[in-house]
């Protein structure tokens, strides 16, 4: 099913190239004398994109080697350890820049969201007891059986996974003087998450000796990042509202993001399920959106908003676009280096097709943010009636 729906999407996706492609020649019919047409700001995305691309393969074809010029054992080792710890820590850190580009009318300082994301790292490895404890004392562990396999990707997995990403979101809103506004709830919990899954893709990314790679980056982080938004999302509502009203909230956010999280994993851990994995994707695909939603709604929730801060979702768009196709070809060159130049061709073709509409589709659908003071779409109009009610605005510019 997996392979389906990525052929579905690959059609999609060069349907829309196709018309690209129309809307590119019918620009030049019309704008060829202008001197403005030829401006690289004009033809960044394709330029950016083909000149990586060709840039990735000519690296491969010329200066990779047929076979990998690691021989010894402990030098694999070391450069698969290494360089996956690099790799994964890179996939965070442009998360993390992502992240505080929303962050526009009272911006974070970098030392707080490092505090966090150090944590996040900490508690990650909290996991590994409570875990043990569910299988080993509780008897509780997945057997293939498919209801029981569900319940235990909600709670062995879910809630164990979100509640140690929890965590350090609960230290650090306990200083008023840092979270300050709805969309710090939403950026903390976010890094939190960025903290455990460097510690989660290091270890695939070494485990599966690269291979990994863009799954974790595209896929995995990001799926961190908006189940731990979710309980975000809950905890600035129990912040907001009064204890005894706040508390439905709290918990409901948690066991949401519990059962979001566990629904897409059953798809990819259960024998049975498995059939249907494609599942995961979509469900993955419809809960960005949810992301999306929560992030553009703390934003412009925030008691500091002010005219004269703008948020340039082009400028998203180029980063996120320029560092993930960036760590696309990363992945296909260190591929190259541990397994030879011909596996990294095939790679590298493979991961175009598997990732690619998938990496257009994150980078203009978290692109497209709307400020405006209370702004509310049809999709945000659900939050309403948690939102809290912000303190008079004050203008805030710097």
């Amino acid at each position: 099913m997996w392979n389906t729906i990525n052929i579905i999407f690959n059609i999609v996706g060069l349907l829309l190239l196709f018309q690209f492609v129309r809307y590119k020649i019918r620009d030049y019919r019309q704008n060829k004398d202008n001197k403005k047409f030829w401006r690289f700001s004009r033809h960044k995305y394709v330029a950016t994109v083909g000149g990586l691309l060709i840039a990735g393969f000519i690296i491969i074809e010329l200066f990779l080697p047929a076979v990998s010029p690691l021989k010894d054992e402990m030098q694999r080792l070391s450069f698969n350890t290494y360089l996956g710890i690099a790799v994964a820590l890179s996939i965070s850190t442009i998360w993390a820049v992502y992240l505080r580009k929303l962050d526009i009318f009272d911006p974070e300082r970098w030392l707080n969201m490092f505090i966090v994301f150090v944590l996040g790292c900490v508690t990650v490895w909290l996991v590994f007891p409570i875990s043990d404890f569910i299988k080993d004392t509780l008897d509780f562990r997945l057997n293939g059986d498919t209801v029981n396999d569900f319940f235990y990707c909600v709670i062995g997995i879910g809630m164990v996974e979100e509640f140690v990403k929890l965590l350090p979101l609960l230290i650090i809103v306990r200083y008023k003087k840092i979270v300050r506004e709805p969309y710090d709830f939403i950026l903390y919990a976010s890094v939190s998450a960025l903290g455990f899954a460097f510690i989660e893709n290091a270890m695939y990314i070494q485990k599966s000796s690269f291979f990994a790679i863009n799954g974790r980056a595209l896929m995995s982080t990001v799926a961190h990042m908006t189940f731990s938004s979710v309980v975000g999302y809950s905890v600035m509502v129990f912040t907001y509202k009064k204890a005894l009203k706040g508390w439905p909230y709290l918990i409901g956010g948690f066991v949401l993001a519990s059962v979001m999280h566990g629904f897409y994993d059953f798809w990819l851990i259960n024998p049975v399920a498995k059939q249907l994995s494609g599942l995961t994707f979509l469900f993955f695909m419809l809960s960005t959106h949810f992301w999306f939603t929560m992030k553009n709604k703390t934003i412009n929730a925030s008691r500091f908003y002010s005219t004269h801060r703008r948020l340039i979702n082009d400028r998203l768009r180029y980063f996120l676009i320029f560092w993930l196709m960036t760590i696309l070809m990363v992945s296909a060159i260190l591929i190259g280096i541990f397994h030879g130049k011909d596996t990294a061709n095939e790679f590298l073709r493979g991961q175009i097709l598997a990732f690619g509409f998938l990496l257009y589709y994150l980078s203009f659908s978290f692109s497209r943010f709307k400020i405006a003071p209370k702004m509310l779409s049809a999709g945000q109009k659900a939050f309403e009636a948690v939102i809290p009610i912000e303190p008079v605005k004050e203008s805030y510019d710097s």
